[in-house]
């Protein structure tokens, strides 16, 4: 599967999986607590299980997707660094919508609550992930500080031009968005060869069509004749 091959990408899947069947266990029980839900523990469990599954299809396919996204780095000549930030929020966001969109179809039926689903697990991923960098970046700054490493060069003080506006669009336009899908995607781009040959089958079948359809009406036409014909000869016969 790809994006899980990796140990660390499996490590996240895990212990992300665990965190949140930990989180919804909690939610679940303190739920249990403040409704007089009983038996508190049957409700703590199922809590616990929802979020696990949720946990589980949303982390493997964030991973997933951030593996995709990291192996168009080399080609675009383009470090971990430059894109990690912009990377990890795109997987995120797709994740959640993927994971919330096919959770509430499976749960109430409808295209409805699909579309919410996706919408609403969306937004709550993009922030979470968005208030995770946040986080990360600061704990980071904290520590550079308290190791007595950072520095006030005006180079070093200077915008990574990597991640400015104009890089960001050279970036999408530089590759065709429909590469940037993952393999599982239903959604490709066919070469030439495969539009031809697709093409030569389609011809094939309409000929056949209008060769049916051709019989058909010379069949009909026959029968007509026949009709006509015995029409005839019993007018003829009428005195």
């Amino acid at each position: 599967m790809v994006g899980i091959s990796d140990k660390q990408a499996r490590n996240r899947v895990i212990w992300g999986t665990a965190g949140m069947g930990a989180l919804g266990a909690a939610i679940g029980l303190n739920l249990a607590i403040l409704k007089n839900l009983q038996p508190i523990t049957r409700h703590t469990l199922t809590m616990s299980a929802n979020w696990t599954i949720y946990g589980l299809f949303f982390m493997t396919t964030r991973e997933m997707l951030l593996a995709e996204q990291r192996g168009k780095n080399d080609d675009l000549k383009l470090r971990l660094s430059q894109t990690r930030d912009a990377d990890e929020l795109f997987s995120s966001t797709v994740a959640g919508v993927l994971t919330g969109g096919m959770l509430s179809f499976v749960v109430r039926r409808t295209r409805a609550a699909a579309v919410s689903g996706a919408l609403f697990f969306g937004a709550v991923s993009a922030a979470g992930q968005l208030s995770y960098t946040a986080l990360n970046r600061r704990r980071q700054q904290w520590i550079i500080r308290k190791m007595g490493l950072e520095t006030t060069t005006a180079e070093e003080e200077k915008p990574d031009e990597s991640m400015s506006l104009a890089a960001r669009i050279r970036r999408a336009v530089a590759v065709d968005p429909i590469t940037l899908l993952p393999d599982w995607f239903p959604l490709r781009r066919i070469s030439t060869d495969e539009y031809r040959s697709m093409l030569s089958a389609r011809r094939e079948e309409l000929v056949f069509e209008m060769r049916e359809l051709r019989t058909t009406v010379a069949s009909m036409n026959q029968r007509e004749q026949q009709l006509l014909a015995r029409l005839a000869r019993v007018e003829s016969q009428d005195p």
